[in-house]
Formats: structure tokens, sequence, C-alpha cells
């Protein structure tokens, strides 16, 4: 089955260069790889382009916006697309796990176990241990709730039939948060959902740092709010 592998990027210069890395040491090797970047000022461009020529630079306005510009540049004959951010590591073995459960048929999408990445951040001159054990509480709650109460996906690491993408348009560019949840919601529809807790994501937390668990959460629970009210999330003004 064809696979197509989405990075969307937006300076990304300092995770990158391991993300690719990473997808180029998969067990299975018969993918495209397309980065989508939305016009950074750093050095991501120079290094996508070391490991595809398929590197897109291009205005975005969201990130759901920037996987749909990368999903039109895929071989029209592609069964499969796994769109992956670019602070993501996978087990080596998840392309072919996620091969394997395509295979099965009737699959819309495909709903891995995200799991925090073990990592070492710098903040204010001091070194931090990641990930924190509020933010692990977090995984193992949302991993839960995926599981046993509302199947989603996520944009860290989606795999996604590839017909049933095109045919519903995609992600919904003016969501800037829950364009992932919103989109399984839809496919959701078109065909079953598989929970394969052996394909294993690794989720980079640094966002965390920046804002605080308890900020970062509470902003993600109000778009989500915005998002099931209807209200329009503020748009980005630029590029990200």
């Amino acid at each position: 089955m064809k696979v197509a592998v989405i990075v969307p990027t937006f300076n990304e210069e300092g995770y990158l260069k391991s993300t690719l890395e990473n997808l180029r040491d998969q067990t299975y090797k018969d993918f495209e790889l397309i980065v989508k970047d939305g016009l950074s000022s750093d050095r991501t461009v120079e290094i996508a382009s070391e490991y595809t020529s398929k590197v897109i630079s291009e205005r975005d306005v969201s990130a759901g916006d920037a996987r749909n510009q990368a999903a039109k540049h895929v071989d029209q004959d592609c069964a499969i697309l796994v769109f992956v951010d670019a602070d993501v590591t996978l087990a080596p073995d998840v392309l072919e796990r996620i091969v394997k459960d395509f295979k099965q048929g009737h699959t819309s999408f495909i709903v891995p176990k995200y799991l925090p990445q073990r990592e070492i951040a710098q903040v204010n001159g001091e070194f931090v241990q990641l990930p924190k054990p509020s933010v692990r509480l977090w995984f193992a709650f949302q991993h839960w709730f995926r599981k046993y109460v509302d199947h989603y996906g996520s944009g860290e690491c989606m795999p996604v039939d590839a017909r049933i993408f095109r045919s519903l348009g995609g992600f919904r560019r003016e969501l800037r948060v829950c364009e992932d949840i919103e989109l399984s919601y839809r496919m959701r529809l078109k065909g079953r959902v598989i929970i394969d807790e052996k394909i294993l994501v690794y989720v980079s937390t640094r966002r965390y740092l920046h804002e605080g668990i308890v900020r970062g959460l509470l902003t993600y629970l109000v778009y989500r709010i915005m998002w099931h009210l209807g209200v329009r999330q503020p748009m980005r003004a630029t590029a990200r």
C-alpha cells in the first residue's frame, strides 16, 4: 500500500533533523515524505531538503491548513496519509504496523498510543528533565479517554485513509486547536477506527515548559469549548 508521510513545520530546525532521521530508520521503507513549511526564518527548509525533494514552502494559517496543502502534492493512488509533527519520534515499526492495520479493510483512521518523550530541555539557563509527573498523568488520562470514551486521533501522528480524507475535504483550516478531533469525528462515520496500542508515538512535551501544564490545559479546554459551541477561534494574521 502506498504511504505518504506529511510533516508540517515552522521554525523547527532544533527538532526536525531528529524526526526525519527517525522516519528514515523505519522498518517500512515504501513511503514518500512531504514536508510543508510555513515560511520559516531558520534552517528548517534547508534541513528538510536533505531528506526529501518534496518540500513545500508557502504561507499557511494553521496546522490543518499546512497539512491540507501538503496532501494536495500526494499522488492520487496513495492509500494512506500519515500526518506527523516535526518534534515527534516513532517506534521503528510504526509505519509497518500502520500498513498492516489498514490491510484489514474498511478502516478510516488509526489511533496510536501517544507517550510523552523523555528529553532534557534548557529553561532560564538551567536544564530540566522532561516529562514532568503532571504531564505523564495527562497523557495517561488522554489515552484512557481515547480508548474507552471517545475515539479520536491527534495530529502528532494521525494515520488516515487517503480516499476518505480527500472526500471530506481534509482538516478545517480555520481551527487552530482541535482540528484533528473534528476531522476524527467526521472520518469515523465513514469507516471503522482502530485503537492500536502497539503503535508507539513519543511526543515532545516542550510546549508545557513555555505555557505550564495548567495554563496549557486551560487554553486547550477553552478552544475545545469554542469549537463545540461553534464560536470562531482567532486566526493567525501571519504565517506560523
